[in-house]
């Protein structure tokens, strides 16, 4: 491939995309992104998700630029969705926007020409118009979106992988056959401490979270000059990263579904969400949720031990899924020794590491305007804030 033409910001047009400008787009970046699937289908996956009701009325805009003159030349492209989230700061709570940014993507014959630089801080521009902040998740490193504004947030995680269980099918072989089980399935030490959430259960208990968040958020105290956020945990929200995984399930296995949405401890007051991540083979946990009382001691014992029997229970679903690990971003002191109990009851089954993300979905913040984001603290930047 020959050198890039030379562009300025006269040679090309930002403007929010037609519905054809979207299908290029999505055409144009489903060849990094799309596998397993084909393009085709990838593309159906990106038009099913920009009808869901996190997307609906507006709140997802998809933004190209194009060559003046061309508007099927695409150079570069992202999407923002506008989300609730709550702030906290100088003891005062409230509710407020902020926008998610995702799939940036530079068409590979304009690439080394800043227009993704350019895309960025014109779309900046728009968001600060309706919103309080932004946020991105960084798979080129921590350097780039960082000299277009937005601050590095801590990327902590931890990993459980099962050891020893037959590797699910590669996704790039995978056939309309389900994913067969692993010849000796993951058993849960006390499976009767859990059941499976399935959708139906998820809204009532998402407003339950969102109730609680809001109550955390009230009860922050005053003075030291920190600003804290969250994105809203939402029925929209956690529906959004369900229904990708319901996509791929049926278009890779044949129309399998998938039923279980995640897992609630017998007391009904620790539960957790996850998604079936095919392409990385995964099970990704989007969130832990515990309404025990934090200053109760037996309460905070009790956490721990919801936890680790949660996360039992995200194990045997990913082995019965054929998938590798279950990831947990985030992990606080309780989920930490939750964890931590779960493979002491698993020793021989489950390798527990925990790291920090360095170059892949690496969270990246910025304020409304490129206020000063260094007295910020994002809370429970779990997975269901992705995008």
């Amino acid at each position: 491939m020959g050198e890039p033409m030379a562009l300025s910001a006269s040679d090309v047009v930002l403007a929010e995309g037609t519905p054809e400008q979207r299908q290029l787009a999505w055409q144009l970046n489903g060849v990094s992104w799309a596998p397993p699937m084909p393009i085709d289908t990838y593309v159906a996956r990106e038009e099913q998700l920009s009808q869901h009701e996190l997307c609906r009325d507006g709140r997802c805009k998809y933004w190209v630029i194009y060559l003046k003159g061309y508007p099927r030349q695409i150079i570069a492209s992202c999407e923002t969705t506008r989300k609730t989230v709550l702030i906290a700061r100088d003891g005062a709570s409230r509710k407020g926007h902020g926008y998610a940014i995702a799939s940036v993507y530079t068409n590979p014959a304009y690439r080394r020409l800043g227009m993704a630089a350019f895309l960025l801080r014109r779309v900046q521009e728009q968001m600060d118009l309706d919103s309080d902040f932004s946020v991105l998740y960084s798979d080129i490193g921590r350097s780039y979106y960082s000299s277009l504004g937005w601050r590095v947030f801590p990327s902590y995680q931890v990993t459980l992988s099962l050891v020893g269980r037959a590797a699910p099918p590669s996704p790039t072989t995978a056939t309309s056959s389900p994913p067969p089980s692993p010849p000796v399935p993951f058993q849960h030490s006390q499976p009767a401490r859990t059941r499976h959430l399935k959708l139906g259960d998820l809204p009532a208990l998402c407003e339950q979270d969102e109730a609680h968040l809001a109550q955390r958020f009230a009860a922050l105290p005053s003075g030291g000059g920190m600003t804290h956020v969250a994105f809203s945990p939402s029925f929209a929200q956690i529906s959004w990263q369900l229904t990708r995984a319901e996509f791929m399930a049926e278009r890779l296995f044949g129309g399998k579904a998938v039923p279980n949405k995640g897992a609630i401890t017998e007391s009904g007051r620790s539960w957790l969400y996850w998604h079936h991540d095919f392409r990385e083979r995964k099970l990704k946990v989007l969130r832990i949720v515990s309404l025990l009382d934090e200053a109760d001691a037996a309460a905070e014992q009790q956490r721990i031990v919801d936890i680790k029997v949660l996360l039992e229970a995200a194990l045997a679903e990913a082995s019965a899924w054929g998938l590798t690990s279950v990831l947990v971003w985030d992990p606080d002191e309780h989920t930490t020794l939750g964890c931590k109990a779960a493979g002491n009851t698993h020793p021989e089954d489950v390798k527990i590491v925990f790291d920090e993300r360095k170059d892949k979905s690496v969270p990246s913040f910025r304020w409304a305007r490129g206020e000063d984001s260094r007295q910020t603290v994002w809370e429970d930047s779990f997975y269901y804030c992705w995008c």
